[in-house]
């Protein structure tokens, strides 16, 4: 199991994980992955529950597996996938708004 995000999520940060989540993009990671609680941690626990999370650890909660071996793209964790484009790391939420043409608040906390 991931570890808990511990950090709050503020209206801006909820705001975006909700666009994520409509406007499609997936965020491919594994629950073991640092780099992966790094980003979480970004959206605080409100927004994280809202993100289009694809588990991809065999031994992770719900796997998608199979899902996340056919995209090519993917070649480590987390992966974000915008317009079919992939774009690996930790990302900073500002990156992750002007990417995906996410025009709301943007005053993050981090």
């Amino acid at each position: 199991a991931s570890p808990p995000i511990t950090t709050p999520s503020c209206p801006a940060e909820t705001a975006l994980a909700q666009y994520l989540k409509d406007s499609g993009p997936s965020i491919y990671s594994a629950g073991w992955c640092p780099h992966c609680h790094e980003q979480k941690q970004a959206f605080g626990a409100a927004a994280v529950a809202l993100l289009p999370n694809v588990e991809c650890d065999p031994e992770g909660v719900n796997p998608q597996t199979d899902l996340c071996r056919s995209k090519s793209g993917v070649t480590g964790f987390p992966t974000l996938e915008i317009n079919g484009e992939f774009y690996p790391g930790a990302q900073p939420l500002q990156r992750l708004a002007e990417l995906s043409g996410y025009t709301g608040p943007t005053n993050f906390l981090r």
